[in-house]
């Protein structure tokens, strides 16, 4: 298991990030998706509390090498645009109506993380250099404690709480799903355009995927639902998994008809 976590790039990637994070932003209201927008807002200031209040001023491990600028402003964009597009995305998905919104959503991300990666690499407005690492030995168990317990309370919560009780397991497996898509997404992006360095590769990919935004996972979504149980307007319905799945295996069914 790698215990680094690092990064290396120029000031070009903080740019076209930050021009992403607004795009993003934009459309989400543009698409009338306001409490997504806020869940995405509310999950930029507890990501900045973790990176930069928790792990590099009291803990230590986050290490900022080379960055040009103020170490807490840096932290403030570096959490601001992974929290305000990583919560807005699983809001989002949680919020899908349908398959084709699931995988619009999905594209424009892992479109718009591609773009961000490969064009800093092209573009030479600004190529001052930015290394950042984590190290994550001491946080990784953790990390795992905090999936099993938070997915364990889901679970809990579909047998004994009233909001609940329409979670199914499949939704339970969608959740984890959606948790690992956002972030194999960002880690895999980083990977093809040299960002990650390729030492523990493989490790980093696998435990950050499933592990750093499904430790999440669960708290957004029991936010959102007693959010929905209070009569807040989630801007759509929830996704119907088992309706969902029953009219696609009815669709295929009827194409090899």
């Amino acid at each position: 298991m790698a215990h680094i976590v690092a990064r290396l790039f120029d000031m070009d990637f903080i740019f076209l990030d930050l021009f992403f994070c607004a795009v993003w932003m934009t459309v989400l209201l543009i698409r009338k998706k306001r409490l997504q927008w806020v869940f995405g807002l509310f999950g930029a200031v507890i990501v900045f509390i973790s990176d930069d209040l928790i792990w590099y001023h009291l803990q230590g491990t986050r290490v900022l090498d080379t960055v040009p600028f103020n170490n807490d402003l840096f932290l403030l964009y570096f959490s601001f645009t992974y929290g305000m597009i990583e919560f807005s995305y699983i809001a989002t998905m949680i919020s899908a109506k349908n398959w084709k919104s699931m995988l619009s959503w999905s594209l424009f991300l892992y479109g718009g993380w591609f773009a961000i990666g490969f064009l800093s690499n092209w573009i030479h407005l600004d190529d001052r250099m930015i290394y950042i690492y984590r190290e994550m030995a001491s946080i990784r168990w953790i990390q795992i404690a905090m999936v099993i317990g938070g997915y364990l309370l889901l679970i809990v919560f579909k047998y004994t709480w009233k909001p609940f009780k329409d979670l199914s397991w499949l939704k339970i497996g969608y959740l984890f799903l959606i948790g690992f898509i956002v972030h194999f997404g960002m880690e895999i992006t980083l990977f093809a355009a040299g960002i990650r360095p390729l030492d523990g590769a493989f490790s980093v990919l696998l435990f950050n995927s499933f592990l750093e935004f499904n430790s999440g996972v669960p708290v957004i979504f029991i936010a959102w639902t007693l959010l929905k149980n209070r009569g807040i307007s989630t801007g759509s319905h929830d996704l119907n998994l088992e309706s969902l799945e029953s009219s696609l295996l009815t669709t295929i069914k009827k194409e090899k008809d």
